[in-house]
C-alpha cells in the first residue's frame, strides 16, 4: 500500500476479497440496472410530454386516459429508479464501511507492532498528522474511490445502453445520405465526442491544481487539530498559568493558515462550479436539442421521438463527460492517497530500525536475554543525536544491576535519565551498547506524566493488558493497597467516569501516581523503570508508595529516576535504594547505596562501577 495502485488494490487481494467482490459485483448489477432505468424513463418523459403536447389534438380520442397512463408510467419509472439508487447506495456503503475498516486495521497493526514502529515514525517531522492520515484519509480515499468506481460502471453502461437506444431510433438526414439510416446517431457522436473531450481535458487541469490546495488544507487542518489536542491535555496548566492569551495567539496563527488555503480552495471550487453549470447548461439544453433538431425538423421523427431523443443525447453528453462532473472527488481523492501513501512508506522504512537511523546518525544496539537471576548488564553505552559526526552525550563502558536491586538513576536535567531508560526499552534512536535483559515479559515502565484515557478504572490498572483477564475483587483489592479504596472508586470499577468526572479530573496528582502504584501491585514485574513516578508526592506518601512495591515485589529489579539528590527512605528510616546510578560530565557510574553515604559530588574524580559479576 505504498503507492496509489497499490492502495486501492489491496483490498481486492486480501483474505476479504470474497466478500469485497460479492459486494463490488451487487454495485455493478445495479448500476448497470440503473441506467437501463434510465433509458425507460427518459421514454417515458418522451410519452409524458407528447401527452400533454397533443392533449387538444382532434386526433386524440381519449386524451386524459392518455395523459393520465403516460403520467402513471413516468412516476412508476422514476420510483423504480429512485428504490434502486437507494439500494445500490446501502450496498455502496457496507463496502465503504468494510474497506475502511480493513485499511485501518491493516495500519493499526502495522504501527502498534513490536518493534515500535509507531515510536520511530512519530520521530520523523515530516509526517504531519498521523491521526489525521488513519482516520480522515482514509475515510475519504476509500468512499471516494467506490463513488468513482460506481460513476465509472454507471457511465460505462449508460453509454451501451444509451448508444444502443440512439442506434435503434436513428433516421436518415439530408446531406449525410452516405450513413443512410445511421446518419443521426453518427452526427450525435461527432458532435459530442470532440465537445466532451476538449472540456475534460480543460476541466482536469484545474483538478490539478484542486488536488494541491486539498493537500496543503489537509496539512493546516491538521496542525490546527494536533494544536487543540494539545491544549485540551493541557487546560489544567494553562489555566493555573494564565497562558489564555498565548494560547489564543497560537491557535489564531494556525487557524489563519487554515483560512487562507480555504480561500484559495473556495475560488477555485466556485470558478469550478461556474465553469461546471455553464458546460451543463450548454450540453444538456443547447446541444442536446440542436442535435435532435434536424431529423425533427425533416418530419423524420414525430414530437415524442424529439423529446426522447434530446433526452438520450443529454444523457450521453453526460456519460462522456463524467469525468468533469467528478474532477473535485477525484482530486480529493489523490491528495489523499497521496498523504496515506507518505505514511505507509514511513511505515514500511520503519521496519528495519538499523536502516531507519542510520540513514541520519548512528545506531548499533544489541539486545538479548538473560535469566532473571543475572539481573541487567549493559556494556558500551553511548547515546548520542542525530548526526554521523554526533559525540557521545551519555557513556556507560560497563554496568550490572543486580537481581531484585533498587538503583536510583540521578543527574543534572538534560543529562540523559530519561535516554538510558529509553535505550533499555529499544527506543533510543542514536547511540550503541550491547543490553542483556531478564528473559519474560518486557520490563514495565512508568513515567512522571500520568496520563489517564477515556477508559474504566479497571482498564487503567489493567494497563497493558486485557482487564477481562481479571477479576473485579482482584483490581479492587490493589487499589485498596494502593491507597485508592475509596468507596466512590470502588463503585464505579467498571465506569468512565466517577461522580460525573472523568478519571483525568477525577483522580488528583497524587493519586494518578498511586494508580501507577496499583498497575505494579497487580502486574508484579520482574524489571520495572520509574521516571520520577513519586515526583510531587509529600515525603509521607513517597514512603508508603516504596513500601507497598517492597512488600508486593520484593525480587523486582527497579531503576528509578529520582530527581533531587535526598535519597528517600521508608518509613522505619531504611533506604528505599541500594544502589545509585549517577551521571556526571556524560558518564554514567553505578555504586552501592547505604544510609548515612552522601551522594558525591561532581568535582570528586574517583568513582568505580560495579564490576560485572
Amino acid at each position: 500500500m505504498r503507492s496509489f495502485n497499490g492502495l486501492l488494490t489491496a483490498y481486492w487481494r486480501s483474505t476479504s476479497k470474497r466478500e469485497a467482490w460479492t459486494l463490488a459485483i451487487i454495485i455493478a448489477v445495479m448500476s448497470w440496472f440503473i441506467s437501463k432505468v434510465g433509458i425507460w424513463m427518459a421514454v417515458a418523459a418522451g410519452e409524458f410530454q407528447n401527452a400533454q403536447a397533443t392533449y387538444q389534438n382532434p386526433g386524440n380520442l381519449d386524451p386524459w386516459r392518455t395523459f393520465q397512463a403516460a403520467a402513471v408510467a413516468l412516476v412508476a419509472m422514476v420510483s423504480l429508479s429512485v428504490a434502486a439508487t437507494a439500494v445500490r447506495h446501502l450496498f455502496s456503503e457496507t463496502l465503504h464501511r468494510k474497506w475502511r475498516a480493513w485499511l485501518n486495521e491493516q495500519f493499526t497493526e502495522a504501527t502498534l507492532q513490536e518493534g515500535n514502529t509507531i515510536l520511530k515514525i512519530q520521530s520523523n517531522p515530516g509526517l504531519d498528522s498521523i491521526d489525521q492520515r488513519q482516520q480522515e484519509c482514509l475515510k475519504s480515499l476509500a468512499g471516494n474511490a467506490i463513488g468513482l468506481a460506481m460513476g465509472i460502471m454507471t457511465v460505462a453502461t449508460a453509454v451501451w445502453e444509451v448508444s444502443s437506444k440512439l442506434w435503434d431510433i436513428s433516421t436518415p438526414i439530408k446531406g449525410m445520405a452516405a450513413f443512410g439510416g445511421g446518419a443521426g446517431f453518427v452526427l450525435t457522436l461527432g458532435v459530442i465526442l470532440p465537445f466532451a473531450l476538449l472540456c475534460t481535458w480543460g476541466f482536469t487541469r484545474i483538478g490539478t491544481v484542486m488536488r494541491g490546495v486539498n493537500k496543503r488544507f489537509m496539512e493546516a487542518e491538521g496542525a490546527f487539530r494536533s494544536e487543540l489536542n494539545t491544549m485540551f491535555r493541557r487546560a489544567g496548566q494553562i489555566t493555573a498559568s494564565n497562558g489564555e492569551k498565548v494560547q489564543k495567539k497560537v491557535n489564531q496563527t494556525l487557524y489563519t493558515d487554515i483560512d487562507h488555503v480555504w480561500h484559495r480552495n473556495n475560488l477555485l471550487q466556485a470558478s469550478f462550479m461556474g465553469l461546471q453549470g455553464f458546460y451543463n447548461m450548454l450540453s444538456f439544453q443547447v446541444i442536446a436539442s440542436v442535435l435532435a433538431l434536424p431529423a425533427y425538423a425533416q418530419g423524420a421523427i414525430d414530437f415524442q421521438t424529439y423529446v426522447t431523443t434530446s433526452a438520450l443525447i443529454g444523457q450521453l453528453t453526460n456519460g462522456f463527460s463524467w469525468l468533469i462532473n467528478v474532477t473535485p472527488a477525484i482530486a480529493s481523492l489523490k491528495a489523499d492517497a497521496e498523504r496515506i501513501c507518505e505514511y505507509a512508506q514511513e511505515i514500511e522504512h520503519a521496519q528495519d530500525t538499523r536502516a531507519y537511523f542510520r540513514a541520519t546518525g548512528v545506531h548499533d544496539f544489541q539486545y538479548s536475554a538473560q535469566p532473571a537471576t543475572d539481573g541487567i548488564r549493559i556494556r558500551g553505552m553511548e547515546l548520542m543525536h542525530a548526526g554521523r559526526a554526533a559525540r557521545p552525550f551519555l557513556s556507560a563502558p560497563e554496568l550490572h544491576f543486580p537481581a531484585g536491586s533498587w538503583t536510583a538513576l540521578v543527574g543534572q536535567s538534560g543529562a540523559g535519565k530519561t535516554s538510558f531508560l529509553n535505550a533499555l526499552m529499544r527506543q533510543q534512536d542514536y547511540g550503541r551498547a550491547d543490553v542483556s535483559l531478564p528473559e519474560g515479559p518486557r520490563p514495565f515502565y512508568a513515567c512522571q506524566t500520568a496520563r489517564t484515557p477515556d477508559l474504566t478504572l479497571k482498564q487503567l490498572v489493567a494497563g497493558s493488558q486485557d482487564e477481562d483477564d481479571f477479576e473485579d475483587a482482584e483490581i479492587a483489592a490493589v487499589l485498596v493497597e494502593a491507597g485508592l479504596g475509596k468507596p466512590a472508586f470502588l463503585r464505579a470499577l467498571n465506569e468512565k467516569a466517577c461522580n460525573g468526572r472523568p478519571w483525568e479530573r477525577a483522580l488528583s496528582g497524587g493519586q494518578k501516581k498511586r494508580l501507577i502504584l496499583a498497575q505494579l501491585l497487580l502486574h508484579r514485574p520482574s524489571t520495572a523503570f520509574l521516571d520520577e513516578v513519586t515526583a510531587g508526592l509529600d515525603p509521607q506518601a513517597q514512603a508508603e508508595f516504596y513500601a507497598a512495591l517492597k512488600k508486593a515485589c520484593p525480587q523486582t529489579t527497579v531503576i528509578s529516576v529520582i530527581h533531587n539528590r535526598a535519597m528517600p527512605v521508608l518509613p522505619d528510616g531504611k533506604p528505599v535504594y541500594d544502589h545509585v546510578a549517577e551521571i556526571d560530565a556524560g558518564r554514567l557510574w553505578l555504586r552501592r547505596f547505604s544510609a548515612g553515604t552522601a551522594l558525591q559530588s561532581a568535582a570528586e574524580p574517583q568513582r568505580k562501577a560495579i564490576p560485572a559479576a
